[in-house]
């Protein structure tokens, strides 16, 4: 479990995540969304909402077994939109969510940004009103 803001606490089981809020004790936990196939048999390691709690993101780590000497661990996330009711399954290790006022712009930008280690090197992702981009990053040889 987790707390994803004062008053709504995240709950992960094998199967689902769900929600449950201390501002209504009457209330059971209420189902959010089934986890991804891709993310079966994985330790889950965190779960983050948007400060709207529009979107969530479930990350997961399990050994890599389809091919052991590239890295040892392999980074599952679900990220999901309450709006859509939809998930889309990412490959990852970390990932947060931001909001940033840009000059120029009234509004705020929403932010996700994750990173991802692979046999082939270690990327930081970030995307922001469909602009997607991809920087190289340094991750210690331990994972």
């Amino acid at each position: 479990w987790k707390w994803l803001s004062d008053t709504t606490i995240g709950m992960v089981t094998e199967t689902a995540v769900y929600h449950w809020s201390i501002s209504d004790q009457t209330t059971p936990p209420q189902m959010v969304f089934d986890r991804h196939p891709t993310l079966v048999g994985a330790q889950i390691i965190n779960y983050r909402a948007s400060a709207d709690e529009k979107w969530l993101v479930l990350i997961g780590i399990s050994g890599n077994t389809t091919n052991p000497s590239a890295f040892k661990v392999k980074g599952a996330m679900q990220l999901y939109s309450r709006e859509r009711g939809v998930s889309q399954p990412i490959e990852g290790h970390a990932a947060s969510f931001a909001e940033l006022k840009l000059d120029g712009h009234q509004n705020t930008t929403k932010l996700f940004t994750f990173s991802v280690r692979t046999a082939t090197g270690e990327k930081v992702r970030r995307s922001s009103y469909f602009v997607y981009k991809v920087l190289s990053i340094f991750l210690a040889a331990c994972c």
